[in-house]
């Protein structure tokens, strides 16, 4: 036994050096460089692409079975002149022992000089579509059962990767764009699943449109189990240098640590232990996203810390804008939940402190494509004011003295350069609201505020506009149509009890009014100028002021100037109040192509009841009214014996007429000369007519009174 042993172990030996000597001889004697034609026809056949062998190929059987290439270049088949891929060298091997084990072994992949076109043409078309086997063979595209894949299942392992000087360029001849991964380094450590390996990767992207680059440079230890479908990545350190035109020429960094797993079995990845710093900001969170293979769903958390958003945006390259406080955006955080799919994200539960006010609610974008932004804000106060531009304090326009002013000069044309951004209304995806308790705009505080409003494909629509200031309390509605052209407004309006006289001095109008106002008003227009505006104005309005008073103007002057002249006499100066107080004003009116016409306009004075009629030209900016002035038979002594009044007075329309421009309206209110004259006249007739009925009835007596109630309805008494 022991001989026959000894003669096996002499057999085994023979054979395995025998074996040696058979692999060593054909790696001597076999020269795969003689079939490169061969391999050239196949890659044809079997991949469509067109291969270029430019260097030996140099090769090893045993132990390892490796190949060496050198000057690969892959090309479609229908355009071999147009390089897809083109790799310097590469270098791979393969230990042939564990493959009888069904254990594949791979030597260090090394890859050096590495460049890959990617162009899509005018039509659409990638260069790379048609790579592969072409054909419609079912059974070859057919999937291996479960059998006959767990037959192929094999243990892999790769000693390490390293890919050197690679290049990966995209260009869409379409669009012009081209995007381009240049000076990419890849170096692995051993992959061999279910075991931890380092990640090295640089690299820099460019791209035309906008003009930007991008240096990469990522660290990370990886891990894979191929039968579970999951991946997983710990110490993630990526870091990001950008340049380029969108951050007006210059640098910011941006760098981002976490752990991560992808689990392509469960359908779920994760981002956790999120650590994100860009410039000065620095934020933490984590992100989960599930259903992978259907609709995926986002959840996560969000928190940044308090940053100055002023040096952000200056870090970015971008214009810092002109703020009425330059302290303004200094100090702002969030926090916030986050929740979405593939296409949207929301923050959810968020909290946005802006310069030590916070705002609550949500806040995201619903439909990426769309630039869908969605928002339901609330708040404690809000200082809007800070946030406009400065104020220039030269340029204001002063108020003016009261009742309007006295200038007599044409007033400026309204303008007809465009007003509305009909682009980006037509763009707009927009619904939100807005509530806050105390909002100060424009020096006003308003208590509350409350907002609501949805734009969608041209339409945009404010449902809700309502508050309190001024003393009182406003409404609003409105919407602008960009769909169609002219683009078209309509706004409601309700104010209720507020100052009128505040309003006018908070937006720096020479008061004309005072008193509280009660206003309803529905108008419609079209165009996009103020110009255009005010010649398509059309709508009506009711409105009601109490306790107030026409300033600048004393209407019972004026009433004492009509009676003056109808007594023939002048009146002495002035006296009195330069205002005409009264205890309520109210009328209504409409509004056709821009003028406004007024028929039933009534003032309740002390002692005098006021009418008036008229129309407002807007486009032109003037007036013309005619008010008429009935006493009321007050009896009481006149300030001047030439307006003295009598009971005959009493009941007549005594008329004023302003007629002017707007900006000068009380200041163009006087006596209608040519009406009291002709009021005169019948007043003096009437005076007549009583005088000779007076004398009649002396005549008379009381013998004959059926012919004295005759004579008085003759002359009217």
């Amino acid at each position: 036994m022991k001989a026959l042993g000894k003669v096996l172990g002499l057999v085994i030996f023979g054979v395995l050096l025998l074996a040696v000597a058979i692999l060593f001889f054909l790696t001597r004697i076999f020269d795969p460089n003689d079939y490169k034609d061969t391999i050239r026809e196949v890659a044809r056949d079997k991949a469509n692409v067109e291969l270029t062998l430019g260097g030996d190929i140099g090769w090893s059987l045993f132990p390892w079975l490796g190949i060496e290439l050198e000057q690969v270049g892959v090309a479609p088949v229908d355009r071999p002149d147009q390089a897809l891929a083109e790799v310097g060298s590469l270098g791979l091997g393969v230990q042939v022992l564990p493959l009888l084990r069904r254990e594949l072994r791979f030597s260090d992949v090394i890859l050096n000089n590495v460049s890959l076109s990617l162009v899509r043409d005018a039509d659409g078309r990638g260069n790379w579509e048609s790579v592969g086997p072409q054909g419609t063979d079912e059974a070859a595209a057919e999937p291996a059962g479960p059998e006959s894949q767990a037959g192929q299942e094999m243990d892999i392992a790769i000693q390490s990767v390293n890919i050197t000087n690679a290049r990966v360029l995209y260009e869409d001849q379409a669009t012009g764009q081209s995007v381009q991964l240049s000076d990419v380094n890849l170096e692995t450590g051993a992959l061999v699943e279910g075991q931890p390996f380092d990640i090295a990767f640089i690299g820099l992207l460019t791209t035309d449109q906008p003009a930007l680059r991008m240096r990469i440079d990522l660290q990370t230890v990886a891990e894979f189990d191929l039968g579970l479908e999951r991946y997983q990545f710990d110490a993630i350190d990526l870091k990001l240098d950008v340049s380029g035109a969108p951050l007006s020429g210059r640098a910011v960094s941006l760098q981002l640590q976490a752990d991560s797993v992808v689990d392509l079995g469960a359908q779920v990845a994760e981002l956790n232990q999120v650590r994100l710093s860009l410039a000065d900001m620095r934020a933490t969170g984590q992100l989960h996203a599930s259903q992978l293979d259907q609709e995926m769903k986002l959840r996560g958390r969000l928190d940044v810390a308090s940053f100055n958003a002023r040096d952000l945006l200056q870090a970015l390259g971008q214009e810092l804008p002109q703020t009425a406080d330059p302290r303004a955006l200094e100090d702002v955080a969030l926090a916030a939940d986050i929740t979405g799919t593939a296409s949207s994200v929301m923050l959810e539960d968020l909290t946005l402190n802006i310069d030590g006010n916070a705002l609550a609610g949500s806040l995201g974008v619903s439909d990426f494509a769309r630039q869908a932004l969605r928002f339901e804000l609330s708040g404690n106060q809000l200082n809007l004011d800070n946030y406009l531009p400065p104020v220039d304090e030269a340029a204001a326009v002063p108020a003016g003295t009261s009742g309007g002013s006295k200038s007599e000069s044409t007033p400026i044309a309204w303008s007809d350069e465009p007003i509305l951004p009909l682009g980006v209304l037509s763009g707009l995806d927009v619904k939100g609201s807005l509530d806050m308790q105390e909002v100060v705009l424009t020096g006003q505080t308003i208590r509350p505020l409350g907002v609501s409003v949805q734009a969608r494909d041209g339409l945009v629509q404010m449902t809700r506009l309502e508050g309190g200031v001024f003393g009182g309390d406003f409404s609003a509605t409105g919407q602008i149509d960009a769909r169609t052209r002219p683009v078209t407004l309509r706004a409601k309006k309700n104010l209720a009890s507020m100052d009128s006289l505040a309003i006018q001095q908070a937006y720096e109008v020479a008061p004309q009014l005072r008193g509280a106002i009660d206003l309803e008003l529905d108008v419609r227009a079209a165009g996009n100028s103020m110009q255009q505006w005010m010649s398509t104005l059309n709508g009506q309005a009711r409105f009601n002021v109490d306790n107030g008073a026409l300033l600048g103007v004393n209407l019972e002057q004026k009433l004492c100037q009509a009676i003056a002249l109808v007594n023939r006499e002048s009146l002495g100066a002035p006296v009195g109040s330069q205002d005409t107080p009264f205890n309520d004003l109210r009328g209504s009116f409409r509004i056709v192509d821009g003028t406004v016409i007024t028929e039933n306009l009534v003032a309740d004075l002390p002692g005098i009841t006021a009418k008036g009629r008229g129309e407002v030209m807007l486009p032109t900016q003037r007036m013309d009214y005619r008010l008429a002035l009935v006493l009321k038979g007050d009896k009481t002594e006149m300030p001047d014996p030439a307006c003295r009044v009598n009971e005959r007075y009493a009941g007549v329309e005594w008329p004023i007429r302003c007629s002017g421009y707007l900006h000068n309206a009380a200041s163009s209110c006087g006596v209608d000369t040519e009406g009291v004259t002709q009021l005169a006249g019948r007043l003096l007739g009437n005076e007549a007519k009583r005088k000779i009925g007076s004398k009649l009835e002396e005549k008379l007596d009381e013998q004959a009174p059926a012919v004295r109630d005759a004579l008085r309805g003759l002359f009217g008494q």
